[in-house]
């Protein structure tokens, strides 16, 4: 095994609506709290998964980026992609912000690529906004 640690990132991007709302607050204090945000509204979301692990001697690659592709369009984009966040069973007592979709994406995705190997998620609300996390 190579002795080469490399961090390979790929990006996907997906559509999803949601709206920001907690459920045991009257309406006037979610409006004081998330203002606009309170009414349903989508983004365009980009989403670059990072994985680190060594350089495979023979491949030259940390990760197949076919398996990654097909991992990530499976666990993430099928299931978000014109989607309402907010009906998501994984986002029953989260508001769905950039922050709760970043958690709720490793959680999706460390099982299937591994802790170990899955380095990081960054999450693209706009061009102007994003959420990076690693993980518990």
């Amino acid at each position: 095994m190579s002795a080469d640690l490399a961090y390979s990132t790929r990006r996907f991007t997906f559509s999803a609506a949601h709206r920001y709302w907690v459920e045991d607050w009257s309406p006037a204090q979610n409006a004081r709290v998330f203002g606009r945000l309170t009414v349903v509204h989508g983004h365009n979301y980009t989403l670059d998964v990072t994985i680190r692990g060594p350089i495979d001697p023979q491949t030259g690659m940390v990760i197949d980026l076919g398996e990654l592709k097909r991992i990530v369009g499976e666990a993430v984009v099928e299931r978000f992609d014109h989607a309402d966040l907010c009906a998501d069973p994984l986002f029953r007592g989260r508001v769905p912000t950039t922050e709760n979709l970043a958690v709720v994406l490793w959680e999706l995705l460390a099982p299937k690529l591994g802790a170990d190997r899955l380095w990081q998620v960054r999450v693209w609300e706009d061009p102007t906004l994003y959420v990076d996390y690693r993980g518990p």
